[in-house]
Parts: structure tokens; C-alpha cells; sequence
């Protein structure tokens, strides 16, 4: 009796050390924000309040040598949450406007950011954080473009909670 007392209190001894020794950063919180998305809302150009949803949307992001890198499909959606590049001052993508239609219309934008690593812990790593640069988007209004215009809600992407940029069309 006295022998598995005393096993039993080297266990829990061992036990307690063993748990003793880890510390906050060795574990990633399940949750812990990532690198946030662009979160995009399309709005009525004649009517800026309104939300307007875009018939068969899709989005392409493109690489350094203009190939298409990512593809998303979207049916008849109002917002759209797109990862913006981290190893580039600049994302370009293309909006498809009624993908397929009678009436597609492409656009090409490009979103112009800067990028800022945030160092989260040791188990998490780093995460980035956009700051739109002074002039953030080019190809808007050119003479078949379907976006008409743009307004910048946040110039920061630090979260996901709400919109970072409004596209009127």
C-alpha cells in the first residue's frame, strides 16, 4: 500500500511539473485573428445608399505575369471578402460583371496597400495588417467600366468586422 502511495504522488508530481512548463505562447487560441480580407459592399452609383446586388460575379486575382491566380463565384451578392497580396504593394483583380451574359462586363482594378506584420506570439506568429496608399485603386471610370466610382470607408484592414471599401455601379 505504501509503495503505490508513493507511485501515485510521483505521478502527480510529474504530472504538475510537466503541465507547470507550458506557457501562454506555446498554444495558438483557437479564434485568433488571421490576416484579415478586403471586405468589398457594391452600392447603387445613382443611389449611394442602397446596396445593389451584381447579377453572376466572378473575381479574379491575378499573379505577377497577369494570370489568373484565384477564382471566386458569387450569384447575385452585394459583398464580397477577397485576401489581399502580402508580398506586393498592390492587388489586381478582375470583376466580371453578369459572368457568361449577354451583357458581361470585365474591370480591372488595382488596390494599392501597404502591408504590416503584427507579431501576435510565439505559437501564432505574425499576422498582417493593409493600409491603403495614398492613391488606392486605378482602372475605376475608365470609358466601359461597369464600376463607376468608389469611396474608402476604412483605410485600415485590421479586421474583419465591417467594410473597408464601397464600389458604386
Amino acid at each position: 500500500m505504501k509503495r503505490q502511495t508513493t507511485l501515485i504522488s510521483i505521478f502527480i508530481f510529474f504530472c504538475f511539473t510537466s503541465l507547470s512548463k507550458c506557457e501562454r505562447d506555446d498554444i495558438c487560441k483557437e479564434g485568433t485573428s488571421a490576416t484579415p480580407n478586403l471586405i468589398i459592399r457594391f452600392f447603387d452609383a445613382n443611389n449611394v445608399n442602397e446596396p445593389k446586388t451584381v447579377p453572376f460575379f466572378v473575381i479574379n486575382q491575378l499573379d505577377d505575369d497577369y494570370q489568373d491566380y484565384i477564382r471566386r463565384y458569387l450569384i447575385g451578392t452585394d459583398s464580397v471578402s477577397i485576401p489581399l497580396r502580402g508580398s506586393q504593394n498592390f492587388t489586381q483583380l478582375k470583376f466580371f460583371y453578369n459572368w457568361g451574359g449577354e451583357d458581361e462586363n470585365i474591370d480591372t482594378l488595382k488596390i494599392n496597400h501597404d502591408r504590416f506584420d503584427v507579431y501576435l506570439n510565439r505559437a501564432c506568429g505574425f499576422k498582417g495588417q493593409f493600409i491603403f496608399n495614398e492613391n488606392p485603386i486605378e482602372g475605376i471610370s475608365t470609358e466601359n467600366s461597369w464600376i463607376k466610382s468608389y469611396k474608402i470607408i476604412k483605410d485600415s484592414i485590421l479586421n474583419e468586422d465591417s467594410m473597408h471599401l464601397a464600389l458604386y455601379h
